[in-house]
């Protein structure tokens, strides 16, 4: 560790960041860090910002509003809220594969005033990277870390290359290779396989599905346990007309009206052959999904059908198991790479904000010499397990389960 400031003096230029991994969590973090003036560099293995498979988006609670309020400056702030999509209003709705209805349930009141929105993941990344380019390495594959001979973590990567900091923090998803190191004995609980798909919001497909796939939560499952959860992204404004008008300088890939869409069966695959359904992807998984649901009523087929075939992928559901407090120096977790938790409630990605925003506090006591950096980083560690674990808790229940059980009579 840094002596300098482990003793609690502060000079910034020291306390230089590697945070590993350009998720939204990471790039979170980066952003607080810029707007605090504490230097840092992200590190990620993808060639690119858009290449990486994660899923098409989520809701921003409470916690995740908060994050971003704090980490982002206020134009790029503001221009997450004007490409977001509104929170939906209607009703949660379960349907049988042939349409009919098995119950309908109001969406749950928020527990506190912040509605929340959707977001398109993309466009929020793009968001989070704008006016830290210059600090983003792409095609940079972490290995390991390591101690140098002052005492600062080095990262290791792919290559031969090396960079020495304060402070190595793992935001690098599920599969962390960082955790893996920190904490080799950390265990998941494998709860089954889902599809990620993708349908574009056309006024034919507008016409053909029920309006509570579009203004509610919808649902339809089969006798098999198959079921097809979709939700709709309607932007609130022109993704690149949002840009020009609240930050000129921000590139925007545009993202028409859409439903982002699961196959899952809870427990394993929804396809048969297990090996066939990972090695698939885009088109050919695609057409599997759609074999899939050949029977069921032509409305709910056609939200697959439909679909952008290329953008049509799998993906696995795991839930990490609590870990013990660690004591390696120089080194801490974020978002996925510690806490990784089913995406039911659409805690995930909102926890890894909080994350972003806690530890940014906590190497700002440091930078101005209220902390030395061994504290701070433990009492990140505390706090941010704490409710992490809570929420991964929280995750192993399905969101509507109480209301999917049979209602007693009066």
């Amino acid at each position: 560790m840094n002596r300098h400031l482990d003793s609690g003096t502060s000079d910034p230029a020291d306390l230089r960041v590697l945070i590993i991994g350009a998720g939204i969590g990471g790039l979170c973090l980066a952003q607080g860090l810029r707007r605090a003036g504490i230097a840092f560099t992200v590190f990620d293995r993808a060639p690119s910002l858009v290449t990486r498979r994660q899923g098409y988006g989520f809701h921003i609670n409470q916690d995740g509003d908060h994050a971003l309020r704090a980490c982002l400056p206020t134009d790029l702030y503001e221009l997450h809220r004007a490409t977001s999509s509104p929170a939906p209003t209607g009703d949660f709705v379960l349907y049988s594969a042939q349409l009919q209805e098995i119950f309908r349930r109001p969406l749950p009141a928020p527990p506190r005033a912040y509605r929340g929105v959707g977001v398109n993941r993309q466009t929020l990344r793009e968001i989070l990277s704008a006016g830290i380019d210059d600090a983003i390495r792409y095609d940079s594959d972490f290995q390991r870390y390591g101690t140098s001979p002052d005492g600062r973590p080095v990262a290791y990567f792919t290559g031969g290359e090396t960079e020495a900091g304060a402070l190595i923090v793992g935001a690098d998803g599920a599969g962390s290779a960082v955790r893996h190191q920190l904490l080799p004995g950390a265990e998941f609980d494998d709860t089954g396989r889902a599809i990620y798909g993708r349908t574009p919001l056309t006024p034919e497909l507008r016409a053909q599905i029920p309006a509570d796939f579009i203004e509610g939560m919808a649902r339809a499952r089969d006798e098999r346990g198959i079921a097809l959860a979709a939700a709709a992204f309607i932007s609130a404004e022109p993704l690149r007309k949002a840009g020009a008008r609240l930050a000129s300088g921000v590139q925007l890939t545009e993202v028409g009206d859409h439903l982002r869409w699961t196959l899952s069966r809870r427990g394993e695959s929804p396809a048969a052959d297990t090996s066939q359904f990972w090695g698939s992807g885009g088109a050919e998984l695609h057409t599997a999904v759609a074999d899939m649901v050949a029977s069921w009523h032509p409305a709910l087929r056609a939200i697959v059908d439909a679909a952008d075939a290329e953008a049509t992928y799998p993906f696995g559901i795991f839930c990490a198991r609590p870990v013990e407090p660690w004591t390696v120096p120089g080194v801490t977790l974020l978002g996925d790479a510690i806490h990784t938790m089913t995406p039911g409630r659409g805690e995930g990605a909102n926890t890894a904000l909080r994350d972003a925003q806690l530890l940014t506090e906590r190497l700002i006591d440091v930078a101005s010499g209220r902390s030395p950096l061994s504290t701070a980083k433990q009492l990140y560690e505390a706090e941010m397990l704490r409710y992490g674990f809570e929420a991964v808790e929280r995750s192993r229940a399905a969101y509507f389960a109480p209301a999917m059980k049979p209602q007693a009579g009066p």
